[in-house]
């Protein structure tokens, strides 16, 4: 049987790195503006969007926009990992990535794209968010030093926002769904 020394080191070196990194994020963020400002990004599209949806398509929306905010939380905890980029002002010190982004901005921009120009060619409406938000998004919030790129170019989100819009669009104008029995 092999051993998990290394393994188990490396769990209780993450254990004491969370640690300092929940102290640091209690002195250095918690309450400023920055925390605030995400506090409100997570919040306001919500609201925004419950009174601007197409209440009829709500079902299939709030399909697409799981289906975001899981894709984007989990593409950002890769890129957090792999040191490509940081948040040092995170909403919360529990999860790494920013959760305005992954949870509220991305999602609720993707519903009301699809919302509004599920008829134009996916492919246009997919790039140009993805330029959109690599290029303008990306750049304010690094401007207010809240993302910090590490090793990650704006040019590289591109692809990756351009596919999940792709992909939260097909999947939202599904047609094959099958009654439950």
């Amino acid at each position: 049987m092999k051993s998990n020394a290394g393994m188990e080191k490396s769990f209780w070196d993450y254990h004491h790195a969370f640690e300092y990194r929940m102290s640091a994020w209690k002195d250095e963020v918690l309450f400023t503006w920055q925390w605030w400002f995400g506090i409100i990004l997570t919040i306001m599209p919500w609201i925004i969007w419950y009174f601007f949806r197409k209440k009829e398509s709500t079902d299939r929306l709030i399909y697409a926009g799981i289906f975001v905010g899981l894709t984007s939380l989990t593409l950002d905890n890769v890129g957090f990992q792999l040191a490509a980029w940081t948040y040092f002002k995170p909403v919360t010190p529990i999860i790494p990535a920013y959760m305005p982004f992954d949870f509220a901005l991305i999602p609720v921009a993707v519903m009301f794209l699809i919302q509004y120009f599920h008829k134009r060619n996916p492919w246009i409406i997919g790039l140009i968010f993805g330029i959109v938000t690599a290029f303008v998004g990306e750049p304010f919030f690094k401007w207010i030093q809240i993302y910090i790129p590490l090793n990650w170019k704006f040019g590289y989100s591109v692809p990756f926002y351009t596919l999940i819009y792709l992909l939260a669009h097909k999947l939202a104008l599904r047609k094959k769904f099958k009654e439950l029995s």
